[in-house]
């Protein structure tokens, strides 16, 4: 450890600068980002970039001034982090060199259990990286690692208001452990990055954040208040400053990844023979300009993309599916129309169609969840001046061809606001075609005031008038207080067919306020004492439904919690609602349903969540149990069985009982190979699917994949009660090639 000595020796003095103060807590509120400046070092003439290996060891690294002081957001807030951890930075023509030293006293229990990509990286020790490569304070890019080395990337726009965890760069992370804490090293190549080129000396944004799973604690080196949540890390408003980058001219990328995916499948219910398939296709993407990038696609094949998981569906209305296809989900952020400042951020925010989705991507290759065709497309996202714009047009073969456009622009205004608009644009498919347009605005006032609006309007065939929608969102929040107001107002033609629009010809109005305070508890974080009602009727007056909840949660210091709920509902079913081979008359159905739930502290190797629903059910009863428990075998085999059970009695109608189970078994034997069994059941639709995947990135940017599928028709009568449904084998191989 001899030459890791000589670099901590050397930055000794500069260090104890930079702590200077360390030791006193700090005032977030006042706090000016700007004041917090990192420097960046270009590697010497003469001398190596650093050798990726995890050890820090390289003599270069101390050629970089020392990065620290970082502070707590939880569970302390404002408090100098319990351990010391410094950074520093270099570069070169090509890549950008981050080194991470997280010093840790008691290093026998550093924790990391996740390695397969994009992981949530949440049951362990973690370090973030949020680089604003315009430094704009709207736009990040960010990188995640643990000491495991795992691989974790994310684009961030608005902000944070969306951060898309499906983007994915090439890079390179390696870790190591020792006596005195655990070390990252980190090379990004400058061609994975939008930025300008500069003459002389570049100013980029840039935060850092260590995460202490043992001890629940957030550390930053530039601070943010704790109402933003975890995804305030991304909100690059309130970044630091990089400086020290001279001369750096941006490549334009070009990436190719032609593919490989023979295949064989039987469809059992289709009665089709076993066919076998040689796809050949590729990918492209060409740097048209520093800010703007083309991506081509043909014969897209999406054979690794996991099932979607099992559900009963006990509502009137369609249910909302993540996007899970990588094409379509590493751009999303320029794309995305309909989300409120409210939305959840971080992965959460795919399970949110927002307040009017009138582009779901779903809609393009997917028929109930069924792939089809997709022969080929493209797409353009980036940036002109001060505009964002993203364009997108893709074929598919249903049988019959259809043809989607999408079209996206949006314009920064103020410091942190923007308005944009949208065009989509479907020819052929199911009707002959389809199109909507709109706009949208969202203001940030402050740290607290957000305010969102929308406008749209559809276009179809035979149909003229009451086809627009609008909405209106007011949301303030605090660390202390929350308030939000919203109107959705949808017609009766509103008829976005590229969307996610689950009900039209409503009036809906949604108010929500909590009182969510920090009791000096032992062992309790934060309390939320929360209401909110949801009012639907249609343009005739009629009260379609209204719900209202009244909420209380105990969110512990481990992030575990207690949820207990007591909601009213109304429902009016103008037309009978199919229910268990039985339906449910027409007329106006009031209950009252209570639930409680916990879930234990997720970062433990073994970890759960319970909850239960009692109440009534359009005229009957309802109750419902859920559960799941998660579990670590060894250093990193994670298996997650997951139950859910609803008991039905309805007035003179037979008993009515599902249950849904799935297990999902994943192993992770690197950063670069991952096994994963998934097995799910639904007796309410009488299925049982399987899904296996072997996953290996064989070298950066290159993967190959084993992909099994299995699905079975249970219940069936006669002595084996299970019948085949469907069968097939993929392989998948590609391969990156970069200038």
């Amino acid at each position: 450890m001899l030459r890791r000595a000589t670099v901590h020796a050397g930055s000794a003095v500069l260090l104890c600068a930079t702590l200077a103060g360390a030791d006193q807590p700090f005032d977030i509120r006042t706090i000016d980002p700007d004041t917090f400046k990192a420097i960046a070092v270009r590697v010497p003439e003469g001398q190596d970039p650093p050798r990726i290996d995890g050890r820090l060891d390289d003599e270069v690294w101390a050629a970089a001034p020392v990065q620290g002081n970082f502070v707590q957001r939880e569970p302390a807030f404002g408090e100098p982090a319990s351990e010391r951890t410094e950074f520093r930075i270099l570069y070169d023509d090509n890549r950008l060199y981050i080194g991470v030293w997280a010093f840790d006293r008691e290093a026998s229990r550093i924790s990391a259990s996740e390695l397969k990509r994009d992981s949530n990286l949440g049951k362990g020790d973690q370090i973030k990286i949020a680089i604003d490569t315009f430094h704009d304070h709207r736009n990040a890019f960010a990188f995640f690692t643990n000491p495991l080395g795992a691989y974790k990337d994310a684009h961030s726009v608005e902000n944070a208001r969306i951060i898309n965890y499906d983007w994915n760069a090439v890079w390179e992370t390696k870790t190591s452990i020792d006596d005195r804490g655990w070390y990252a090293e980190l090379s990004i190549p400058l061609s994975q990055l939008r930025f300008r080129t500069a003459i002389g000396e570049a100013t980029w944004g840039l935060n850092v954040c260590r995460v202490i799973i043992r001890r629940n604690e957030d550390t930053y080196w530039v601070p943010y208040p704790r109402e933003w949540g975890p995804g305030g890390f991304a909100r690059v408003s309130n970044a630091g400053v990089l400086t020290g980058l001279e001369n750096l001219k941006a490549r334009r990328r070009f990436e190719f990844m032609p593919f490989a995916a023979p295949n064989v499948a039987r469809d059992m219910d289709a009665g089709t023979p076993t066919e076998t398939k040689a796809k050949l296709g590729f990918d492209l993407r060409v740097g048209v300009t520093d800010d703007l990038t083309a991506d081509v696609t043909y014969n897209t094949d999406f054979a690794q993309v996991e099932a979607d998981q099992e559900v009963v569906n006990l509502t009137r209305f369609s249910l909302f599916f993540p996007e899970k296809r990588q094409f379509f989900t590493e751009s999303m952020g320029i794309f995305d129309f309909g989300r409120s400042g409210a939305s959840p951020g971080g992965a959460t925010a795919a399970n949110d169609p927002g307040l009017l989705a009138v582009f779901y991507s779903r809609r393009i290759g997917l028929v109930d969840g069924r792939e089809v065709p997709l022969t080929g497309g493209g797409k353009l996202t980036g940036r002109m001046g001060p505009y964002a714009v993203g364009a997108m047009n893709l074929t598919t073969d249903e049988g019959r061809p259809a043809n989607y456009t999408a079209l996206r622009v949006k314009r920064n205004v103020l410091a942190q606001s923007s308005v944009g608009a949208i065009l989509l644009n479907r020819e052929g498919g199911p009707t002959s075609w389809n199109r909507t347009a709109g706009v949208d605005a969202g203001f940030l006032a402050g740290r607290h005031l957000t305010l969102t609006g929308m406008f749209a309007k559809t276009f179809s065939p035979g149909a003229s008038g009451r086809d627009m929608a609008a909405v209106g969102d007011i949301i303030w929040r605090t660390d202390r207080f929350n308030y939000g107001l919203t109107y959705v107002d949808i017609a009766e033609r509103f008829n976005a067919e590229m969307g996610f629009i689950p009900r039209t010809d409503v009036r809906n109005t949604r108010a929500k306020a909590a009182w969510t305070p920090r009791p000096r508890w032992n062992g309790v974080r934060q309390l939320t004492f929360g209401g909110s009602t949801d009012y639907y009727e249609n343009h005739g007056g009629r009260v379609e439904s209204r719900t209202s909840v009244a909420e209380f949660i105990l969110t512990r210091q481990d992030n575990g919690s207690v949820r207990a709920a007591i909601a009213r509902d109304y429902d009016f079913l103008p037309e009978p609602f199919p229910l268990a081979g039985t339906a449910v008359p027409i007329g106006g159905y009031d209950w009252t349903t209570a639930s409680v739930s916990y879930s234990s502290n997720p970062s433990r190797r073994v970890y759960g969540n319970a909850g239960v629903d009692v109440g009534g059910y359009y005229g009957g009863e309802k109750q419902t149990i859920r559960g799941s428990v998660n579990f670590i075998i060894g250093r990193t085999l994670l298996v997650e069985p997951n139950y859910t059970r609803n008991h039905i009695t309805l007035a003179g109608r037979p008993l009515f009982v599902t249950n849904t189970l799935n297990t999902r078994v994943s192993w992770s034997f690197s950063p670069d190979l991952f096994l994963k069994g998934f097995v799910q059941y639904n007796d309410e639709r009488r299925t049982a699917t399987f899904n296996f995947l072997l996953w290996y990135v064989y070298r950066p940017g290159s993967d190959f994949y084993i992909v099994y599928n299995n699905g079975w028709e249970t219940d069936v009568p006669g002595p084996r009660q299970v019948r085949v449904r469907n069968r097939s084998l993929a392989v998948k191989m590609t391969y990156w090639l970069s200038r």
